[in-house]
């Protein structure tokens, strides 16, 4: 039929988004005020693409970031705003009933076209360095 027009939604490159997440942790590993953190990159569906942490991040922020990914990819928000959402009453992720749904500052959705196409998270740091970080990584990817 004309107009109906089938489209595929554009998506990362796993390879070159592993290659800028193994740059990032060397990069944010070297100065003392980010090391310590872990990074989770998701995909358009949810799946993860790239994971890593630097040396010294223990398995809680390893696990944070990427639930901060999947809330990112999910609500196409930052988590930081997700987080004032929930601290104003306004939004109430328990009625998700989704337990991979975080609001905590840290997690950035990937946009492209207007559309969500993935969902970085970082954890392991002060939440406004977290956000901040996440922000810049995904300012790599776009």
């Amino acid at each position: 039929m004309p107009g109906n027009v089938l489209c595929s939604p554009p998506r990362l490159n796993d390879s070159v988004v592993c290659l800028y997440l193994a740059r990032f942790l060397q990069e944010t590993e070297a100065d003392p005020q980010s090391a310590g953190l872990a990074i989770a990159v998701v995909g358009g569906d949810g799946e993860l693409i790239a994971f890593g942490a630097h040396a010294g991040c223990p398995a809680l922020p390893r696990q944070l970031a990427q639930r901060k990914a999947w809330s990112a990819l999910r609500f196409r928000r930052a988590t930081a705003q997700l987080a004032q959402e929930v601290a104003a009453g306004t939004l109430k992720l328990e009625i998700f009933h989704d337990p991979r749904l975080l609001a905590m500052p840290g997690g950035a959705p990937v946009v492209a076209q207007g559309r969500a196409i993935a969902g970085v998270g970082i954890s392991g740091l002060p939440p406004e360095q977290d956000a901040a970080l996440a922000e810049r990584f995904v300012k790599w990817l776009i």
